[in-house]
């Protein structure tokens, strides 16, 4: 759902979560959004519907959009970090096709399964879609430890230099992406270019006036230093 926006401001590209969608993560994130002015949000839907393995006790939604998933999870294993992310180089085409046919975008803001896709973008992995030049950050919120036989190599052989700068967001009271494991991923970069923001919540995207100050000020740095 992109839009005409004036380019004075800082436009962001919103990755969704699993069993998500656009239309829900903007909900979800309408504070934040109505609250940051200077700032333009852009929310996608991935190009694959999400595909129900029984891992979710309910796929009941009030308001019968449609759900998306940027990559499925293995039948009979639930393990937000152990599976293999099955459709991810596609999503990252699709997703680098947008900002090159709607952009140019500033950063990129992930959420959950959606962050994961973002840190992936910044890896440097042989065939793959390469991070648009136009990225300037990366906010990765409830991002979970990455352990797919294909990645995670690449992933443990990242350069701490000359890294976009990446903002992780993690939520005190979130039981399903706990601080700990936001952390490990945290730790592969460098923390002259990387800040790790805990808010109080749990697995969502804060939208509190510490958070917004915190989000203003990454932008800042991140966009002019």
């Amino acid at each position: 759902m992109a839009t005409n926006v004036s380019q004075s401001k800082t436009r962001i590209l919103v990755l969704h979560g699993y069993y998500d969608s656009a239309q829900n993560r903007e909900y979800q994130m309408r504070s934040l959004v109505r609250s940051m002015k200077d700032i333009d949000f852009v929310f996608i839907n991935s190009p694959f519907p999400f595909v129900n393995y029984d891992f979710l006790k309910s796929t009941d939604s009030p308001s019968n959009e449609e759900r998306y998933q940027w990559m499925s999870y293995k039948p009979t294993e639930w393990s937000v970090s152990a599976y293999d992310y099955d459709t991810i180089k596609e999503s990252i085409e699709y997703i680098t096709n947008y900002i090159n046919q709607n952009g140019p975008f500033d950063g990129l803001l992930g959420f959950s399964q959606g962050a994961i896709v973002c840190l992936t973008m910044l890896l440097d992995i042989p065939n793959w879609s390469i991070l648009p030049a136009c990225i300037k950050f990366v906010i990765l919120v409830g991002c979970p430890p990455i352990n797919d036989k294909t990645i995670k190599p690449i992933l443990d052989t990242l350069n701490k230099k000359n890294q976009v700068p990446t903002l992780h967001v993690s939520g005190k009271n979130d039981t399903l992406i706990t601080t700990e494991m936001s952390e490990i991923i945290f730790k592969y970069f460098d923390p002259s270019s990387a800040e790790f923001y805990i808010h109080k919540g749990g697995h969502y995207c804060p939208n509190d006036s510490s958070f917004r100050h915190k989000l203003q000020e990454f932008i800042q740095r991140a966009c002019h230093s």
